[in-house]
């Protein structure tokens, strides 16, 4: 079966994007296979190239390599290019396009598995890092009101500041974990959490009328997900994030929306598979 798509990225061997989209090629009746390409950063134009010339309709683009590979790409999208990072390639007659689908992962999993309402919502965003600002631009892209709430207060002054030349349509400012009181939705876009049981918050601050997303998978239950379902709130794992923005690639690829359930199947597998 020939490659029609792959992820770039080092190292690559853990990633799940593999099992996601090939899951979703199936359910398609697709033919051609998604592999894990393994590419430093030296490696970069040569890869990007070379897949090119072997009639890949896309690429997904991983650590480390989301932004050098701006630098060899024909066009790159407005949100990318103001996030200064590419998650996703598509291959077309006009060149090569970057674009960006963390962010709109992330409000399709809060929207689809949460059951929240986007515009006019508060949401406290844990983090200020490449994660946190792919959320914030979709969420404010949405009309939502965005707290961001950080340890480092500087880093998050910088994310809030970079949204200034968007004008008064967009809503955004710093905050605390008292914010979370009076916010309808808290998402974890820092690294606490993955692989162990900190959490990034205190949890006296949860209440009932959360929705919480976590974008940590791994463990899938986090710590701040088991506190958050102790005080009644729903959660979102950071699985469904990763499978929606995996499906805004298929759909920029293809030209449609691939089959949610068949591609978290395939993810949950495949992290079973690796508990073993």
């Amino acid at each position: 079966m020939s490659m029609i798509a792959a992820v770039i990225g080092t190292p690559i061997s853990h990633s799940l994007s593999p099992a996601i989209h090939n899951a979703a090629f199936a359910a398609a009746h697709r033919d051609g296979e998604y592999t894990a390409v393994e590419c430093g950063l030296n490696d970069v134009e040569a890869t990007m190239s070379g897949l090119q010339a072997d009639g890949l309709v896309g690429l997904s683009v991983t650590m480390p390599l989301k932004e050098a590979v701006i630098d060899f790409l024909d066009f790159v999208t407005p949100d990318a290019d103001f996030l200064n990072a590419v998650n996703c390639i598509s291959f077309g007659a006009s060149g090569s396009i970057g674009h960006n689908t963390d962010g709109d992962g992330c409000c399709d999993a809060l929207i689809e598995q949460g059951g929240a309402r986007l515009r006019g919502a508060t949401v406290v965003l844990l983090g200020a890092g490449g994660t946190a600002r792919s959320i914030a631009l979709a969420l404010v892209r949405r009309g939502a009101h965005v707290v961001v709430v950080n340890r480092t207060q500087s880093n998050a002054m910088d994310l809030v500041n970079s949204f200034a030349g968007f004008g008064d349509e967009v809503s955004i400012s710093l905050g605390d974990q008292s914010s979370i009181a009076s916010a309808s939705i808290l998402i974890n876009a820092t690294s606490v959490g993955m692989n162990t049981a900190d959490l990034p918050i205190d949890p006296v601050h949860l209440h009932s009328q959360l929705i919480v997303l976590d974008a940590v998978y791994s463990p899938l239950e986090t710590s701040l997900l088991m506190a958050a379902r102790e005080t009644g709130a729903t959660v979102v794992d950071g699985l469904w994030m990763l499978i929606h923005q995996a499906r805004h690639q298929q759909k920029l690829w293809f030209g449609e929306f691939s089959d949610a359930s068949a591609m978290r199947l395939a993810a949950e597998r495949e992290l079973s598979a690796r508990r073993k």
